[in-house]
C-alpha cells in the first residue's frame, strides 16, 4: 500500500535524474524499473543498470508510506505530459493509480523484493570539490575515452584527488586529454579509474555548489544536492601516459580555436567519409588546410595563424581535431608539433599562473600518396 501527493514540476525533475540510469534495453525485465520509495516526508527514486546507479530524493506528502517499482520509461512519459499541478500516488499491491487534475492513469509495477539493493555512500571521507570544476574536468577530458577496447582500463577516466592537487586523464590510444589543477587539492586521496557513462550523467545532472566524492572499495560515488550517483569501477593499473607525451616539438602553430574550428567544419565537408582526414600545409608565414575524396572532390582554405619554423605536412582526423578543439574553453591555442608521425601537443596558448594545466595529445594519421596544393 502506498498513498502520497506530489508536485508535478518535483516529480518530473526527479524521474529526469534517474531515468538516466535505465539501460536503453535489458534482458532483465527489473532493470527498466524505477524505484520508488517514501522516507518520511520525502519520496525516493532510483533507477539502476547494475554499473551505474542514480538516487534522489524529492518532496512529498506521505499518507500511506510504502514502495514500488514502475516501468520507468512509461512512467517517465506519464509525469512529462502531466501539467504543473499536485499528483495523486495510490497502490495496493503491484499496481498505482496516478491522477493530476482530470486525468486518472492505472500503471501495473512490481514488488521493489525484486530490485536490486541500492548501494550505500558508504564510511569513507569524502573529497569535496567545487561541482562546476568538476564537471569542466568531465566535458575536457570524458571525450577521449576509448569505447569497448580489450584493454580494460583504457574504457575509464582516470580520477586522482590528494594533496597534491586534482588530476583527470583518459585516452583511447589515438588521443589523449589530460588536465591538472594543483590549485584544487583534498586531504581525502582517491585514485579510481570510472566509467565515462557516471561522470557524464553527473556533468548533466548538476548544477551549482559542491560535490562529495567518495571511493571505498570498487565503487565511487558523486553526491550533491538531493542526488547520489554510484559507479563500479575499473580494476587494472592506467598507462604510465605520461611518457608518452612528448616535450621536444618544437614546430609550433598559433591559432584562434573558434576560427580553426570554422575552418575544419568547410573543409571536412570535402573529407574522405571513411577517414575524415585533413591534412595541413605548413610553411613559415603560410598554413593551408586541405581535403579531398575520391567522390566528392576537394577543398582547401588558407588559415590566419602564426607559423614560423620548418616546412611540412601533417594529416588528422578531421573528427578527433574538432572534438578536441570543441571540448577546450580558451580562446587561442597552440599546437606543437614535430613531424607528420609523433603526437601533436594541444594546448590554451596562455599559461596558468597557478600551475594548473591542460594537455590534448592527438596522433595524426598517415597521408594519403596525392599532391597537395602548396601554400600561397
Amino acid at each position: 500500500m502506498i498513498k502520497l501527493l506530489v508536485n508535478q514540476s518535483d516529480l518530473l525533475k526527479g524521474l529526469n535524474s534517474v531515468a538516466t540510469a535505465l539501460p536503453a534495453r535489458s534482458s532483465l525485465p527489473y532493470l527498466t524499473n524505477v524505484l520508488i520509495e517514501t522516507t518520511g516526508d520525502r519520496l525516493k527514486l532510483a533507477a539502476t543498470d547494475l554499473d551505474t546507479t542514480v538516487i534522489t530524493t524529492i518532496p512529498a506528502s506521505v499518507t500511506t508510506s510504502g514502495t514500488i517499482t514502475l516501468p520507468g520509461k512509461k512512467f517517465h512519459e506519464i509525469i512529462r505530459e502531466l501539467p504543473e499541478d499536485e499528483v495523486r500516488l495510490n497502490g495496493t499491491g503491484n499496481r498505482i493509480t496516478i491522477s493530476c487534475g482530470k486525468a486518472s492513469f492505472t500503471l501495473s509495477g512490481s514488488s521493489s523484493e525484486q530490485f536490486p539493493s541500492l548501494p550505500a555512500l558508504g564510511t569513507a571521507e569524502p573529497a569535496i570539490l567545487p561541482i562546476g570544476v568538476l564537471s569542466e574536468a568531465i566535458r575536457k577530458t570524458a571525450y577521449a575515452v576509448a569505447r569497448d577496447d580489450y584493454r580494460a582500463t583504457l574504457n575509464g577516466v582516470l580520477v586522482n584527488i590528494g594533496p597534491d592537487g586534482f588530476e583527470m586523464v583518459a585516452t583511447d590510444g589515438h588521443r589523449l586529454s589530460c588536465l591538472a589543477l594543483k590549485s584544487l587539492s583534498s586531504q581525502s586521496t582517491i585514485k579510481a579509474l570510472v566509467a565515462p557513462k557516471a561522470l557524464n550523467l553527473f556533468a548533466k545532472l548538476s548544477s551549482e555548489g559542491d560535490v562529495k566524492v567518495r571511493f571505498q572499495g570498487s565503487q565511487i560515488s558523486f553526491e550533491f544536492n538531493e542526488t547520489q550517483i554510484f559507479s563500479r569501477t575499473i580494476d587494472g593499473e592506467y598507462p604510465p601516459y605520461r611518457k608518452v607525451i612528448p616535450d621536444d616539438n618544437s614546430n609550433v602553430l598559433k591559432v584562434d580555436r573558434q576560427e580553426l574550428i570554422a575552418v575544419l567544419r568547410r573543409i571536412k565537408t570535402m573529407a574522405n567519409p571513411t577517414t575524415h582526414q585533413v591534412k595541413f600545409s605548413l610553411e613559415p608565414g603560410a598554413v593551408v588546410v586541405h581535403a579531398e575524396s575520391a567522390d566528392a572532390g576537394e577543398a582547401l582554405e588558407a588559415l590566419n595563424a602564426e607559423y614560423a619554423t620548418d616546412p611540412f605536412q601533417i594529416g588528422f582526423n578531421g573528427n578527433f581535431l574538432m572534438e578536441v578543439l570543441r571540448n577546450m574553453g580558451c580562446s587561442s591555442i597552440r599546437m606543437m608539433m614535430k613531424n607528420a608521425s609523433t603526437a601533436v601537443v594541444i594546448q590554451d596558448e596562455e599559461e596558468s599562473e597557478d600551475g594548473d594545466s591542460y594537455i590534448a595529445l592527438l596522433m595524426p594519421v598517415k597521408l594519403a600518396q596525392t599532391e597537395a596544393p602548396a601554400p600561397e
